[in-house]
C-alpha cells in the first residue's frame, strides 16, 4: 500500500528561519490518488470484484493484446516506419 510522508520538510535554504508548514490534506490527498493510481491498486480490486472465467479471462487478455498491437502499428505509421511484420 503507497504511503505518503505528511511531516513538514525542513527547509532548503539554511537562512529561512520559519517553522516548517504542515503539508494541506488536498495536496496529500492528492498526492495518494496519484501514488495509488501508479502502484494499480484499483486496476487490481476492480479485476477481483468479480470472477471471470478462464475463457473469459483468455479472450480478454488476447483483445488487450490485439488492442497494443493495433495501437503500435498505427503510432509506427504515423512516424513513417514501415509496418512491422505479423506472426500467425
Amino acid at each position: 500500500m503507497p504511503s505518503i510522508d505528511l511531516r513538514p520538510r525542513p527547509n532548503k535554504n539554511k537562512r529561512d528561519k520559519r517553522p516548517p508548514k504542515a503539508m494541506p490534506f488536498d495536496i496529500a490527498l492528492r498526492k495518494f490518488k496519484k501514488s495509488v493510481e501508479r502502484a494499480g491498486i484499483l486496476q487490481k480490486v476492480r479485476e477481483k470484484e468479480f470472477y471471470e472465467k478462464p475463457n473469459q479471462k483468455r479472450k480478454r487478455k488476447k483483445a488487450e493484446a490485439v488492442a497494443r498491437w493495433r495501437k503500435k502499428e498505427r503510432q509506427l505509421s504515423l512516424n513513417g516506419y514501415e509496418q512491422p511484420r505479423r506472426k500467425r
